[in-house]
């Protein structure tokens, strides 16, 4: 890739290759220890856009942005459906039986989330310069509890 800005078109049907992308542009930025967090944020942005078709995938596609920013990087995808609209990415959710688990893990894995105003884009931002051990950690935990969350609702 070698490159600081990347962009590609990509069927919804193809997700696998968004996940690609991910992978080599983290081996690329020497950002792996980012890995886990990016993947996760881009993974369940595209299961809400999956969501918002109900499984009608076909034919339809999503723009995917990466680029290299000051301090970070940022990845975005845009569609042509207004899916994003209203959406409150908030950092100090908590998690409970109400909570969107997508938007919640989005907003506790990512720097800043910012949405388009008509909501057709969706841009989340990784400060990877100098983060602070107490927020890795953090994020980290957030993750876990996911994790264990799902295990327990599979139990269930």
């Amino acid at each position: 890739m070698d490159t600081s800005s990347y962009k590609s078109k990509v069927l919804l049907t193809q997700v696998y290759k968004i996940n690609n992308f991910v992978e080599n542009i983290c081996q690329e930025h020497n950002i792996n220890c980012y890995y886990g967090m990016i993947s996760v944020s881009i993974e369940q942005i595209m299961n809400m856009i999956i969501s918002f078709y109900k499984n009608d995938i076909e034919n339809k596609y999503v723009l995917f942005c990466f680029e290299q920013c000051v301090g970070g990087v940022s990845f975005s995808i845009e569609s042509n459906d207004e899916i994003f609209s209203g959406i409150v990415f908030d950092k100090n959710q908590e998690l409970d039986l109400d909570t969107d688990i997508e938007v919640f893990l989005v907003s506790k894995l990512s720097d800043q989330v910012l949405v388009s105003e008509e909501g057709k884009r969706i841009e989340v931002l990784f400060f990877v310069n100098g983060i602070e051990p107490e927020l890795l950690v953090h994020r980290q935990e957030k993750i876990k509890e996911f994790n264990s969350n799902r295990m327990h609702q599979n139990i269930n």
